[in-house]
């Protein structure tokens, strides 16, 4: 890029400017090198010094050389490990002498990869103005890929080489007209150099890129959207498409937003369905099953096919079924305007054993049509702080680091999906800073440092607080009763919440992202255990059927005293229930069966179930 002759504006002239390149220009007089972290890939909308002060997209050399080259700097040069030295940008009359004369010096040719000793060589000829052209201008070195020069944790003897000399360099650095000879250190993130250079060096100006906020990504749509197919060019309608372009994009670069704009061109998506776009964009799927067709005929039919896999919770089920019409109409966070966060977030609490866990699976199956559409989290195995790599993956340098993290691996691999933490109260409580991130900002960082979206997914926790907590000698007592009907119930189980979370925890503002959400589910009662029973029983008789053509009948007689000792203990919920028929049952039917095969078409009629010490015994017809 050669600069045309034109008159260079000053930095006054471009007040546009966004902080941090405004940082920049300040530090170019004061600071011999500048380490430039965070969104340093990225474009910035940025007033162009050649065109009158017009807005355009830059890139991060371009961006630097409207403020080098309004300080009065020569040539702009560029270093990558792939491409080599590049001559970027000069001033029309002396700039590409001067940055032929830094090439010279340094013995090295454009365009090719260089060893270490060469981009030692290139910095020092660059920069050491006692060496030569102390008189000319400042000229300015941008090693783009900075981090990439250095290959492990452990610096070679060339790599501290070549800080020891930039370091040095540093410190010897002299003042040239308006500034200095720069060199430009831009890293993703700042401790990709040891921090005894980075942070140790006082001549060193370290200068972060933050991530566009709404504001600039209004500004990038308003430049945008007349691009996006169906645009009909009425004002109201291109204001309105703006806004939600704005408000879909949160969290996302001016890159990628350009990049949603040719999405949406190729894709045929229509402007005013440009969240449609962004959301094809973060997730990588054209197609949304939130918005089918087939979704909302489930839904519709949904009342009873859930309260027929999770019995005894008919409040409960409508409860989630509301908020999952929330979704599906695409009216979540709509008092907010945020296009962000998941698709919907439940919180469901209450006794052990009663469907909370179930309820989940089947809403997987419900939502998406595959029971695998669903990723559990058993939060007492994130009891310590360092299992949070397990759900992130590792940080640089620590085992695993390659393999990513068990949550972030999944979201991205199946974006659609429901995603169940299980007794959040027991995670660690550094992990509740992952959690308001996806309630917040509906996605996460990896340890690799990607990005992973939740906005297509449905968050479910689950708790058993608020049903047995401590008294003050700190023994358990029961908070809420099956004697009490639900409302009360439910006032118990909210109040403990709150109390947990606001007073115990110290994280009220965790409360505040779920308290809409929760779900407080009943306990057991006798009629619905009875139907438990009967259901795990009738699951044995098809197995056996199944297995050997064989038909499993009981007495009225057994069958009764099956149920009676089932449910006779109801503080377990349905899964003690389940797990008393396997004791009372499977395991004296298992022996019998072993002993004595049924043959096909048999029937196997069970008279009673005896006790036999601590074993259970069927007697049979």
């Amino acid at each position: 890029m050669t600069t045309p002759a034109t008159s260079v504006p000053t930095v006054d002239d471009v007040p546009q400017q966004p902080a941090w390149l405004r940082e920049v220009s300040l530090a170019l007089c004061a600071h011999p090198q500048i380490l430039l972290t965070g969104n340093v890939r990225d474009l910035y909308r940025l007033p162009d010094p050649q065109r009158g002060g017009a807005v355009r997209f830059m890139g991060l050399v371009d961006a630097l050389w409207s403020v080098a080259q309004a300080r009065g700097y020569a040539a702009l040069l560029t270093y990558s490990s792939g491409v080599g030295v590049e001559i970027a940008a000069h001033r029309p009359d002396d700039g590409a002498a001067a940055a032929q004369a830094a090439l010279r010096e340094a013995d090295v040719e454009p365009n090719r990869p260089l060893h270490l000793a060469q981009v030692r060589d290139l910095i020092t000829a660059v920069v050491d103005v006692p060496r030569r052209r102390a008189a000319g201008p400042p000229v300015a070195l941008v090693l783009v890929d900075a981090a990439r020069l250095f290959t492990g944790e452990l610096l070679s003897p060339e790599e501290r080489l070549l800080l020891a000399t930039a370091d040095r360099l540093a410190y010897r650095a002299t003042p040239v007209g308006a500034g200095y000879h720069t060199v430009f250190w831009v890293l993703d993130r700042e401790h990709d150099l040891p921090s005894w250079f980075a942070t140790g060096n006082h001549t060193l100006r370290i200068t972060a890129i933050p991530e566009p906020d709404l504001t600039a990504r209004q500004q990038t749509a308003e430049d945008l959207v007349a691009t996006l197919p169906g645009m009909s060019g009425e004002e109201s309608q291109r204001r309105a498409v703006v806004r939600r372009f704005a408000e879909a994009s949160h969290g996302m670069r001016l890159r990628s937003m350009r990049d949603v704009v040719r999405l949406a061109v190729a894709a045929g998506i229509p402007g005013p369905r440009v969240d449609d776009a962004v959301r094809a964009f973060r997730v990588g799927v054209p197609d949304n099953p939130w918005q089918s067709a087939g979704l909302r005929q489930r839904l519709g039919s949904a009342q009873q096919e859930l309260s027929q896999r999770v019995l005894g919770q008919p409040d409960a089920v409508r409860r989630v079924l509301d908020i999952l019409a929330r979704s599906a109409t695409g009216l979540a966070g709509a008092h907010t305007g945020g296009h962000s966060k998941p698709r919907g977030v439940l919180f469901f609490a209450g006794p052990t054993g009663v469907g909370k866990t179930e309820l989940a699976k089947a809403l997987a199956a419900l939502l998406f049509g595959d029971d695998n559409a669903y990723l559990r989290f058993d939060m007492s195995e994130f009891a310590a702080e360092h299992t949070e790599a397990r759900l992130i993956g590792a940080p640089p340098g620590f085992i695993g680091h390659d393999a990513g993290g068990e949550l972030t691996n999944g979201i991205r691999q199946q974006p659609f999906r429901v995603v169940l933490f299980d007794e959040i109260e027991k995670a660690h409580p550094r992990l509740l800073d992952k959690f308001l991130q996806i309630l917040d900002d509906g996605r996460l960082t990896d340890g690799r440092g990607g990005t992973v979206y939740f906005t297509e997914a449905l968050i479910v926790f689950t708790t058993n607080l608020g049903i047995i907590v401590q008294d003050e000698d700190g023994k358990p007592k029961e908070n809420v009763t099956s004697a009490q009907e639900l409302p009360e119930i439910e006032e118990g189980v909210r109040r403990y919440i709150e109390l947990f979370f606001r007073h115990l925890l110290r994280r009220p503002e965790l409360f505040n992202r779920v308290q809409q959400s929760i779900v407080v589910f009943d306990f057991l009662r006798p009629d619905t255990a009875v139907e438990i029973a009967d259901r795990a029983i009738a699951h044995v008789a098809e197995t056996v059927q199944r297995t050997y053509g064989a038909t499993l009948e009981f007495r009225d007689e057994a069958r009764d005293e099956l149920r009676k000792e089932a449910t006779y203990d109801l503080s377990n919920g349905g899964r003690g229930i389940v797990s008393a028929i396997e004791s009372i049952l499977v395991n004296p039917l298992a022996r019998e069966v072993f002993a004595h095969p049924p043959r096909p078409g048999q029937t196997l009629r069970v008279a009673a179930i005896a006790q036999d010490g601590q074993n259970r015994e069927l007697v049979m017809e």
